[in-house]
């Protein structure tokens, strides 16, 4: 088989590689889309248990707290009564400094109380975003995760013919020049590219005049000595040709 019967071979697998890379892309992006909705869905859910949690562990000790202070309120009572019927002044002292470090444990229970009543409140905030969020999320996959499975599996019917058809080219193409071509396309998107008026139309740039030349005779593939491409010389269409000619019949300057 000649380089010219091998150029629409390649050409065309180049097209097949690039549509097979954009479905890809597209594929790997509804399932990221999916995948991150319900990372955050789990995060979420591991979030309200969590909080929840912490909302019931802080109510029982609000609860402890809360009736540490009723009792300490009757040990007030209690201290008041005895402070009252002091009969000497050490009875009196006794009872005073009892009272006061009872006020000051009522205090700090209060304190205490006040805070857990603060971060609890703080608890059921983050508790009542992260729930709407999770329903948010929720709605959001019930809606799209019947359009994205149907999108999915149309890209993988897609991927499929489109890998026949690379295999079956591929097949076309002489051995060595397939593993060339498979070597290449593992490291750059585009591994093939034409030269046009001695420019690669890869990288753009100007090829070696001698190598120009040569490819005129279309008898082989070269590489780009600048970006390595397998590259070749398609001739312009003779309409081109035509036009570029001088027409005879055109008045001279």
């Amino acid at each position: 088989m000649s380089i010219v019967d091998q150029i629409p071979h390649l050409e065309q697998l180049v097209i097949v590689d690039q549509e097979i890379r954009g479905l890809t892309e597209q594929m790997e992006k509804e399932k990221a889309e999916i995948g991150g909705a319900k990372a955050e869905l789990k995060e979420l859910d591991s979030r309200l248990t969590l909080d929840r949690d912490s909302v019931a562990e802080m109510e029982r000790t609000r609860q402890e707290l809360s009736k540490d202070a009723r009792n300490m309120e009757k040990q007030i009572e209690r201290s008041r009564d005895r402070l009252q019927r002091a009969r000497n002044e050490r009875e009196s002292n006794a009872a005073e400094r009892e009272l006061e470090e009872l006020r000051k444990l009522q205090r700090d229970r209060d304190e205490e109380i006040k805070k857990i009543v603060v971060l609890s409140d703080q608890a059921r905030t983050s508790i009542e975003s992260a729930e709407k969020r999770e329903q948010e999320i929720q709605g959001q996959l019930s809606g799209s995760l019947e359009g994205v499975t149907k999108t999915l599996a149309d890209i993988e019917a897609r991927l499929a013919v489109l890998r026949t058809e690379r295999a079956q080219l591929l097949a076309k193409l002489p051995k060595m020049l397939a593993r060339r071509y498979e070597s290449l396309h593992t490291r750059r998107p585009l591994a093939v590219a034409r030269v046009v008026k001695g420019v690669c139309q890869g990288c753009y740039i100007e090829l070696p005049p001698m190598m120009s030349h040569e490819m005129l005779s279309q008898t082989r593939f070269e590489e780009c000595p600048h970006c390595h491409r397998i590259i070749f010389y398609v001739p312009p269409p003779p309409e081109a040709d035509e036009e570029a000619k001088p027409d005879p019949e055109a008045p001279s300057d």
